[in-house]
C-alpha cells in the first residue's frame, strides 16, 4: 500500500487510516416512521453524492429510532461514512462521503460511521478514501458470500497511507475543491447535451414507429407474442467466470451499450455444453427483465461472433414473415414500448418484466415493406445523432478520467498543482464542454 505514496514529500507522516478516525460504528435501520418524535432523518447508501463526496438529503429517508439506539450513532457535520455493504459488479463497496449538514440525523446498518481525529481536515480525508477507491484498494478488503458485498472495515482501516500536515491538508481540499467544481460544471453540460441529444432520437424514433401523426388504419395492432419464432426464452443461470474467446460469448445486462452495441470490456465466455441451448441467431432481440435497466434491449448481429445469453435476459425471436427484427428493435427504442415497461414493470425489490409480460405487449405492425422504409428512414436519421452521442460519451469519460488523476496525483505523491493546461486530454474536452455551455 505505502508503495502509492512513494513520490511523496519526505514530511508526510505515515499512518493507518484507523488513526485518522475516533471510532467506525455500524448505524441503525430503526423502524416504520410513526410521525412522532421518534422520527429521524436516517442516511441511506442511496443518500451518496459519489461524485462530490458529500451526503445529498434533498430527498430523506425517515426512520422510526428510539432514543436509546441513538447514542453513538447520530451525525455530527465533519464525519465521514463508509459504506460496508452494498456495491455491485461495476461499482464495489467501500465509499467514503462527507456528512456536512446540521440536520439532525443517524446512518442505516449498511454505513459506518467515523468521526475524525484531531490534526486532519474532513474534506481532505474524503479526496483521500476516494483516491483508494479509485485504486481499487478497498476491493483487498471485500468479502462476498451472497449477492452482496461486504466491507471488512477493520481490514480497510489497517491500511497504510501518507498523510500531510493539517495547513496542508486544507490547502490540497481547496484546490481540488476549486479544481473539481470547474470539470464538474463542464460534465454537467456535456451530460445536458447528452440528453437532449437522446431525446431528440427518441422523439424521432417514436414519431416513425406511431406513424407520424398516427397510425395508420391498415396497420393492426397485434402482441409481440403473435410475432415470434419459438417461445421466449429466459437465458442461462450461469456465473460469468471465463474469458475463452473462442467460445461463445456470455452476453449480460452489463455488456449492453446505450448505442445498440456489446461492450468488449466485459467479455465472458461458456463453455459449449452450457451455451448450447441458449445460442443467439441473427436478429435475435435481448429484453432486460430486471433491475435498473429492465426494457433495455438489444439487437443481436451475427458479426459479432458466437453469442449466448444470462438469466436476466429474454430472448425474442421474430418470425421474419411477420416481423423484421430491425424494426422490432426501433419499436423498443419508442416511446410506445417504454410505457409498456414503465405500466408493466413489477415492483418488488427491484422492478421486473417477466417474459410473459413482454410477450402481451402491443405494437403496431406494418407490413413488411412499409417496415423496411421505416428502418431505412431511421437508419440514415439516426446515424449522425449516434455519431454525436458516441463523440459526447467519450468526452465524458475523459473528463471524469481526469477528475479521478487529478484526485489520484493530489493526495497520493507530491503535490504539484495538477491543472488542465498540464493534460493534453483534459484541455481538449474543456475545450469542448466551455463551447457548449
Amino acid at each position: 500500500m505505502i508503495d502509492l505514496f512513494g513520490e511523496a514529500p519526505a514530511h508526510w507522516r505515515t499512518m493507518r487510516l484507523r488513526q485518522t478516525v475516533t471510532a467506525c460504528s455500524n448505524g441503525v435501520w430503526g423502524g416504520e416512521p410513526r410521525g412522532d418524535a421518534s422520527d429521524i432523518v436516517c442516511v441511506r447508501v442511496s443518500d451518496f453524492d459519489r461524485l462530490r463526496l458529500r451526503v445529498d438529503l434533498r430527498h430523506p429517508t425517515l426512520r422510526s429510532v428510539a432514543q436509546v439506539h441513538r447514542r453513538g450513532r447520530m451525525l455530527a457535520r465533519g464525519d465521514l461514512l463508509l459504506e460496508k455493504s452494498g456495491g455491485g459488479e461495476n461499482q464495489p463497496v467501500g465509499a467514503v462521503v462527507l456528512y456536512d449538514a446540521d440536520t439532525p440525523a443517524v446512518c442505516s446498518n449498511f454505513i459506518a460511521r467515523m468521526p475524525m481525529a484531531r490534526g486532519f481536515e474532513p474534506r481532505y480525508l474524503c479526496y483521500l478514501h476516494a483516491a483508494l477507491f479509485y485504486l481499487r484498494v478497498n476491493c483487498r478488503s471485500i468479502h462476498q458470500t451472497t449477492g452482496i458485498q461486504n466491507l471488512d472495515s477493520a481490514a480497510y482501516l489497517s491500511e497504510k497511507v501518507r498523510i500531510p500536515d493539517l495547513a496542508e491538508q486544507r490547502e490540497m481540499a481547496a484546490d481540488l475543491d476549486r479544481k473539481t467544481a470547474w470539470v464538474d460544471q463542464v460534465v454537467e453540460n456535456k451530460e445536458h447535451l447528452l440528453e437532449l441529444l437522446k431525446q431528440k432520437r427518441h422523439a424521432l424514433i417514436s414519431h416513425a414507429i406511431a406513424g407520424g401523426k398516427g397510425t395508420p388504419a391498415h396497420w393492426p395492432v397485434t402482441r409481440l407474442k403473435f410475432i415470434r419464432s419459438g417461445a421466449f426464452l429466459y437465458g442461462a443461470n450461469e456465473p460469468a467466470v471465463l474469458e475463452d474467446r473462442a467460445a461463445p460469448r456470455y452476453i449480460r445486462i452489463t455488456d449492453l451499450n446505450d448505442d445498440g452495441t456489446l461492450r468488449d470490456d466485459t467479455f465472458q465466455s461458456l463453455p459449449e455444453p452450457l451455451a448450447a441451448r441458449y445460442l443467439l441467431q441473427d436478429g435475435d432481440i435481448l429484453l432486460a427483465r430486471s433491475g435498473a435497466t429492465v426494457g433495455k434491449a438489444l439487437r443481436y448481429r451475427a458479426e459479432w461472433g458466437r453469442a449466448c445469453f444470462a438469466g436476466y435476459l429474454v430472448r425474442l425471436r421474430p418470425d421474419r414473415r411477420k416481423a423484421l427484427p430491425d424494426y422490432l428493435y426501433y419499436y423498443t427504442q419508442s416511446q410506445a414500448f417504454r410505457h409498456q415497461v414503465s405500466e408493466c414493470a413489477v415492483q418488488s425489490t427491484i422492478p421486473n418484466v417477466s417474459a410473459e409480460r413482454y410477450a402481451n405487449f402491443s405494437i403496431s405492425l406494418p407490413p413488411l415493406e412499409e417496415q423496411e422504409a421505416i428502418v431505412r428512414f431511421l437508419d440514415r436519421r439516426t446515424r449522425t445523432l449516434d455519431s454525436a452521442l458516441r463523440v459526447v460519451s467519450r468526452q465524458l469519460a475523459k473528463l471524469r478520467e481526469y477528475r479521478r488523476a487529478l484526485i489520484v496525483t493530489a493526495v497520493t505523491r507530491e503535490y504539484r498543482g495538477v491543472s488542465a493546461e498540464g493534460s493534453g486530454v483534459a484541455a481538449g474536452t474543456a475545450k469542448d464542454g466551455a463551447g457548449s455551455r
